[in-house]
């Protein structure tokens, strides 16, 4: 039986199975996350990056949520 293949959802390129990374996307704000989702946010599921893909994307997210201090 042929196993399926996993494409990284930022890039579309096939990811080995061990180097998938799973980010798992808030709906409440549109980002992906590593860990738990922030508190109050509602997950969409978690999907599937490789391991340079992963890191832009969550580099994307540290810059959308930063907080702008007065």
């Amino acid at each position: 039986m042929k196993t399926k293949e996993i494409k990284c959802e930022r890039c579309g390129k096939v990811i080995k199975r061990m180097n998938i990374k799973w980010l798992e996307l808030s709906s409440t704000d549109g980002n992906y996350y590593s860990d738990k989702l922030p508190n109050g946010h509602i997950s969409q599921g978690a999907f599937p990056f490789g391991t340079d893909c992963a890191i832009i994307q969550m580099k994307e997210t540290i810059d959308n949520t930063k907080t702008t201090k007065p």
